[in-house]
């Protein structure tokens, strides 16, 4: 199953639990967002979040103030884009934390303003100041308040944008998604009034058990690790059924170590994460041996219970390449995309992270371009969430699907839409839709009620989005705005760990995820492209140009939605291809 969220299981215990639509949306939405295969602007790495925005502006002053990195240019744009992720979110904090949404905007404001007085002679005391004033935790407070209020019922669109910033703040205080879902099961048995203490545990004290290959003992590790314990192990003397047994490879050793967390992965991604830092030390004493930590691990939690599991894998049976051929200039940008997510965006998200930085740089892009490539990416997550809502649509009910199947047909064991627009037209209200679209369109909705949670809200938002020009206008204005911050945040990201030598910042983990996420975007968009012009016969266009292409479009687009009135034109089919078809599509449904 691969939408956790939407499982025969969970849906049963809402049933079971009473939940009311917006109760299970709720609910759904955090685990959507906390779901590693959620798309760009699914996932929580890609949200917009007020929370996140200030997270990121006082660590990027704070550096400036002790380390003149970010520079004082770079500061300045990251100010810009927190502001406007900000603003974007503000209207969620009527329910709590405006008073303090407002100061922090306020303190970024008065230093732009210094910023555009001194310029490269901006005092480090004054960025100093603000990183003091900036107080992200006010903001995570009045968040975990909004709890009451969503559970008591909070209209479309807002309760998806509040759904969205407790989805951020869950993750940052350290929640593993599919534990999260377990514990809600539990919690559904008997729902009470602390759903609260369910998204939010306090830490507590586990121990992790982790096996590091390629050395028997590794001398002072109390020192560098002062509460870790350490046993070393032979293949030969573990009992046969021992976890144990498919870890050990030559020279090994277990290392114990407690961890405060959330709950037990959490525990485990954090003590790998300690351990690992830790063998940086042996790594540098021992240059010709290689040190590596078992994927496999054990939790010991606060009440006794042993929770054990390994390093998450995704598996296919069938792996397709990004092209069937080789072009030129992605061939750098996907080795070190690669290597990127070889690299465990937990045990080391600041290396993560800035190899995909220099992913999307192997492409051509360079900072002043990033506008292009936020604008691209924008246009692309348009497709992508499109094409998404239609998989959750027909997640369930194969009986309810067959007049929606009949219009939008789909292709393979995956079930890939032959023509999105035709998902499109669905979508969009008509007048006088003919007979076939109208049995489309009530499918959809009965489809909706079925599911009824996250899966009713998301198809009222589209709908909404697409009924009104201004508004789609208006999100795709909002994707390009958080793309921005967080292609501008991982290039602060990149010389923070390249430059300052820094293998740590706040909510780094989500840095490593969206980087990841938008170097795959990137390279999917890029990789159509290039198989369009090959089997076309035509030259190869450079990335770059592709980026400017892209991004003119999608200002072409946003002017055309706000003075069109109607999307009844729009082509999202082939809106990141090399044709100029987006305005395109003609409708014969009234």
């Amino acid at each position: 199953m691969r939408y956790q969220y939407l499982d025969a299981r969970l849906r049963q215990a809402f049933d079971d639990a009473g939940l009311d639509r917006g109760q299970r949306a709720l609910l759904q939405g955090v685990l959507r967002a906390l779901d590693p295969d959620a798309h760009l602007g699914e996932h929580v790495a890609g949200l917009n979040s007020a929370f996140l925005a200030v997270t990121r502006a006082q660590t990027a002053l704070d550096s400036h103030a002790t380390e003149d990195q970010p520079r004082w240019n770079l500061l300045r744009r990251i100010i810009t884009t927190s502001l406007a992720c900000m603003d974007a979110a503000a209207p969620a904090y009527v329910h709590g934390g405006a008073k303090e949404l407002a100061e922090a905007r306020q303190t970024l404001l008065d230093v732009d303003a210094a910023i555009a007085v001194d310029a490269q002679k901006l005092d480090p005391q004054v960025t100093a100041a603000a990183a003091r004033k900036l107080d992200p935790r006010a903001l995570e407070t009045a968040v975990r308040q909004w709890i009451t209020p969503l559970w008591n019922g909070v209209e479309l669109p807002l309760r998806a944008r509040m759904i969205a910033e407790v989805a951020v703040v869950v993750a940052v205080h350290g929640r593993d998604g599919r534990q999260l879902r377990s514990d809600l099961l539990r919690w559904l048995k008997k729902p009470g009034d602390d759903l609260e203490g369910v998204l939010w545990p306090e830490p507590r004290r586990h121990v992790v058990a982790l096996v590091v290959r390629g050395a028997r003992v590794l001398r002072h590790l109390d020192a560098l690790l002062p509460r870790a314990r350490q046993e070393p192990l032979h293949r030969n003397r573990l009992p046969k059924d021992d976890f144990l047994k498919d870890a050990v490879e030559g020279s090994s050793v277990l290392v114990r170590l407690p961890v405060d967390a959330a709950d037990a992965h959490t525990a485990a991604l954090r003590g790998r994460r300690m351990l690992s830092e830790a063998l940086d030390q042996y790594a540098a004493g021992e240059r010709l041996t290689e040190l590596n930590i078992a994927p496999l691990w054990q939790v010991s939690g606060p009440t006794g219970r042993v929770t054990r599991g390994a390093e998450h894998r995704r598996t296919v049976g069938n792996a397709y390449p990004l092209t069937a051929y080789w072009p030129a200039d992605l061939r750098s940008a996907m080795r070190v995309a690669n290597l990127a997510r070889q690299i465990s965006a937990s045990t080391a998200p600041m290396a993560s992270a800035g190899l995909a930085w220099s992913a999307l740089e192997a492409t051509g892009l360079d900072p002043s371009k990033i506008p292009w490539l936020a604008k691209a990416c924008a246009l692309q997550m348009l497709r992508q969430h499109l094409v998404s809502l239609h998989v959750i649509v027909t997640n369930h009910d194969e009986e309810l699907r067959g007049p929606l199947d009949a219009h939008v047909p789909t292709t393979g064991v995956k079930h890939h839409l032959k023509s999105v627009d035709a998902w499109v037209e669905v979508l969009i209200r008509h007048n006088r839709p003919k007979e076939q679209l109208k049995a489309a369109q009530d499918a959809v909705t009965a489809l909706a009620e079925n599911e009824g949670g996250l899966v009713q809200d998301l198809v009222e938002v589209w709908r909404t989005r697409l009924a009104d020009s201004t508004t789609l206008a208006g999100w795709l204005r909002e994707q390009e705005d958080t793309a921005t911050a967080v292609l501008e945040w991982l290039y602060v990201t990149r010389n923070l760990a390249f430059h300052a030598g820094r293998y740590a910042t706040p909510a780094d983990e989500l840095t490593a995820q969206a980087g990841q996420a938008v170097a795959d975007l990137t390279l999917e968009f890029l990789g159509n492209w290039r198989t369009v012009e090959r089997l076309r016969g035509e030259p190869e266009t450079a990335a770059v140009e592709i980026y400017r292409r892209l991004a003119q479009r999608k200002d072409q687009l946003e002017a055309r939605l706000k003075r069109a009135g109607s999307v009844r034109r729009l082509s999202v089919e082939d809106i990141s291809g090399p044709d100029e078809k987006w305005w395109s599509r003609t409708t014969t449904s009234s």
